[in-house]
C-alpha cells in the first residue's frame, strides 16, 4: 500500500482517488447561484489541484505498476463485450 506521510497524515492511493470521485461528483452537481457557491466551487477545484498532487507524488514513488488485463491475453479484443 501506497502512503503519503506529511505533517503525520497517511493517506493511501485509493483513498486520494475516493476524496478525488467525490470531490468531481459536488464540482457537477452544484449550481453557481450566488457569491458563496462560487467561493466553494473555487475551494474544491483548490482541494482537487492538492490532491491531485499529492495523487501524483504516490505514483512517483510506487515501484510497482498496476497490470494492465489487456497484456494478460493474447486476444486482448475478448475482453470487450
Amino acid at each position: 500500500m501506497n502512503l503519503i506521510k506529511k505533517d503525520s497524515l497517511m493517506v493511501s492511493r485509493q483513498s486520494l482517488e475516493i476524496l478525488l470521485d467525490l470531490i468531481e461528483i459536488k464540482v457537477s452537481s452544484l449550481q453557481i447561484q450566488d457569491r458563496d457557491d462560487a467561493k466553494e466551487l473555487n475551494k474544491l477545484r483548490k482541494c482537487r489541484q492538492e490532491l491531485l498532487s499529492e495523487t501524483n507524488k504516490v505514483g512517483a514513488e510506487a515501484t510497482e505498476r498496476p497490470v494492465n488485463p489487456k497484456k494478460l491475453y493474447k486476444n486482448p479484443s475478448s475482453l470487450r463485450r
